[in-house]
């Protein structure tokens, strides 16, 4: 590391780019590391990923950076640099005016570094990404970085995932929303937001017009604060993409999201995987489908689809003509819903990629998916795997799609 050190510190280096992730290089190597960064006038990227630096490690490189004007995205994902080497690099941040991406994901960061973090973003300006997931910082951590953000001018980006945040630290965080004009993308997957906290969420994105994706993956929505989610989605006008997954949202969320998409004018993409919609739920969405022009990716693996439910998405992509991501592995639609989509295929224009896996097709099924796809000319990628058609029938398959469609790659 020492020599490694020399090379960046020397006038004539020219490295802009390095990534020393998993490479042991504990307290001792960060420490020379951040010597060079004093001088350095080259180094743009450094990602320091899995190396122990620790408290200390990051106490060092945050002083380089008071001093440094060249790096603009420093990771130290999993480095256990705790609340003690969270504040060492706030204090960096107050005078640092380049950095512009930090990755302090796996961190043991608590409220404590949470609240010098947040101290620190109501001064910094530069700082545009700030990824904070998988770290500890509770309601108090989400409240602290809350009052940052209602003066902060420059964040775009926040991940908040697997924080231990609850409806108390939400309600913060979308009162902060309600008057930030910066914030582009929020992730608040996998903490405990429940209804309760949904409610907030929606009254948030009535009002606030600049964040373009929200992140509420493994969530406890369920179909009440879904439903108030949708209500809101149907008012927004600049919110892009929305991810709900194993939310346990069923059929009436995904009617009341289906009533929303016939309105909205923003949303592109919707990810409903792994909740239990139903086919009367995807009939909702298919609904929605054929009214709505905007949106172009719909995500919905493992969500209890069957056979009726692909055929109401078949009608709709008849005649839907914006759709270019389908992802329904893990259902159950059969060949009745094969049927269904294969005759969809041979009118649409728009669809680019289909995923099919583990739905029970069976050799009939594949087949008429295979054939449909002689009349499209826009299917670009098909996932066939999983369904119980053997190694022979994979190959026979695969003949079929590269004759009827030879620029379509398919997974058998």
């Amino acid at each position: 590391m020492e020599l490694l050190g020399s090379v960046l510190s020397g006038n004539d280096c020219r490295i802009q780019k390095i990534s020393l992730a998993e490479n042991q290089i504990s307290n001792k190597g960060a420490k020379a590391l951040a010597r060079s960064l004093l001088v350095n006038r080259s180094l743009t990227t450094l990602d320091l990923r899995s190396n122990t630096i620790g408290p200390q490690g990051a106490k060092a490189l945050a002083d380089a950076l008071k001093i440094n004007r060249t790096l603009v995205f420093l990771s130290l994902q999993s480095n256990t640099i705790k609340d003690d080497g969270a504040r060492s690099i706030a204090e960096a941040l107050t005078a640092n005016r380049t950095l512009s991406v930090i990755h302090l994901q796996k961190n043991t960061i608590g409220p404590v570094g949470a609240q010098k973090m947040a101290d620190a973003l109501k001064q910094n300006r530069s700082l545009k990404e700030l990824m904070f997931s998988s770290n500890s910082i509770g309601n108090k951590g989400a409240k602290a970085l809350a009052e940052a953000l209602k003066v902060n001018q420059g964040l775009e980006t926040l991940d908040l995932q697997s924080n231990s945040i609850s409806d108390t630290g939400v309600a913060a965080l979308m009162g902060a929303l309600c008057t930030n004009q910066t914030l582009l993308s929020l992730n608040l997957r996998e903490n405990s937001i429940s209804p309760k906290g949904a409610q907030d969420l929606a009254r948030a994105l009535c009002t606030n017009s600049t964040l373009k994706n929200l992140d509420l993956t493994a969530n406890l929505l369920h179909d009440e604060g879904a439903q108030a989610i949708a209500v809101a989605v149907r008012e927004n006008h600049t919110l892009m993409s929305l991810h709900l997954q194993w939310n346990f949202i069923q059929a009436s969320a995904a009617k009341a999201l289906g009533q929303a998409l016939q309105f909205n004018r923003s949303l592109i993409s919707l990810d409903l995987q792994e909740n239990a919609i139903g086919d009367e739920g995807a009939c909702a969405v298919a609904g929605a489908l054929k009214a709505n022009t905007v949106l172009t990716s719909l995500y919905l693996q493992v969500a209890s689809i069957g056979a009726l439910g692909a055929q109401a998405l078949g009608e709709a992509l008849a005649v839907n003509r914006t759709l270019e991501i389908l992802d329904l592995r893990g259902n159950a639609i059969g060949v009745a819903g094969a049927k269904a989509l294969a005759n969809a295929l041979k009118v649409n224009s728009s669809l680019r990629r289909l995923n099919l896996q583990e739905n029970s097709l069976g050799m009939d099924g594949v087949i008429c998916i295979a054939t449909a796809l002689s009349g499209n000319h826009g299917i670009q990628h098909i996932n066939l795997q999983g369904n119980h058609i053997g190694e022979s029938g994979a190959r026979m398959i695969s003949e079929i799609i590269k004759t009827n469609a030879p620029l379509c790659t398919v997974e058998m």
